[in-house]
């Protein structure tokens, strides 16, 4: 875990989210990419030196703000920063499928509606373009050591040990404990892909089947729920039974929700 990219509109939500990365980034002692992305309004694109003022305040804004989390960085752990201009979701997309980051950490609502380029109508934003691992972190969560993570899971078969690789990485660094979550339908037992244990065999690890509604955002909630976990993890997969957990309807903005951090790895397959 050496590159994390944490986007910012300098709200509470997104200094949240960066002070996790930075726990996070202590342990491994990680580069740090602070990125403020900023767009120009049409009525003022016309003058370059308009341009320039913007970009001056951008990266004023961004430099004040990463010298006020300086305190928090420990050991060997970097924290620079960027602020460039345009969509937010493709400059996101287009580091962190260039520049080889391992995860992204992102606040699920902010003042420039981070919560619509993470998870609502914006054809699902980030998590659509880029194979990059996220790790979502709800409103108002204060960072905590990950010792239990459950791992909800469904019938698909993991294509690449890679796609679990941060899932690993974090259990490793905090000797976390993964809890395996399969949800059971309709009293269908599909089961779920054998090598998933064998991934985690150097891990501590436990299997749970649960029965539930059709509310499998609710069925999950209350199994992180009872058993305390500090983070949740998932894989999205561009066609399935999960996808449809992220992104319900563009009318409702019904979304996947989660009361702890929401670690998300993608398969293609």
């Amino acid at each position: 875990m050496k590159k994390i990219l944490v986007p910012t509109d300098f709200s509470e939500h997104a200094n949240n989210a960066l002070r996790y990365a930075i726990n996070i980034g202590n342990y491994c002692e990680a580069e740090i990419e602070l990125l403020h992305v900023y767009e120009m309004k049409a009525v003022v694109v016309s003058t370059t030196r308009v341009r320039e003022y913007q970009k001056e305040d951008a990266e004023r804004d961004l430099a004040n703000n990463i010298r006020s989390f300086e305190d928090l960085i420990f050991g060997k752990t970097i924290l620079n920063g960027r602020a460039i201009d345009g969509n937010p979701i493709d400059v996101i997309c287009s580091l962190a499928n260039n520049e080889d980051f391992d995860m992204i950490v992102m606040g699920t609502q902010g003042a420039s509606g981070l919560k619509e380029i993470f998870l609502g109508s914006k054809t699902s934003g980030v998590m659509k373009y880029t194979h990059t691992p996220i790790l979502a972190i709800p409103n108002g969560f204060n960072y905590r050591p990950i010792k239990d993570i459950t791992f909800a899971v469904d019938s698909g078969i993991v294509a690449d040990d890679e796609v679990l690789y941060p899932l690993l990485e974090l259990a490793k660094l905090y000797k976390s404990n993964v809890k395996i979550v399969h949800l059971e339908k309709e009293k269908m037992v599909v089961g779920y892909d054998p090598g998933i244990g064998i991934s985690l065999e150097d891990i501590p690890h436990s299997f749970h089947r649960i029965s539930g509604s059709s509310d499998v955002n609710e069925v999950i909630n209350v199994f992180v729920f009872e058993e305390n976990s500090d983070m949740l993890c998932m894989i999205r997969r561009d066609r399935d039974f999960w996808s449809n957990l992220f992104h319900r309807s563009v009318t409702t903005k019904e979304v996947f929700d989660s009361p702890v951090p929401l670690l998300i790895l993608r398969d293609v397959v």
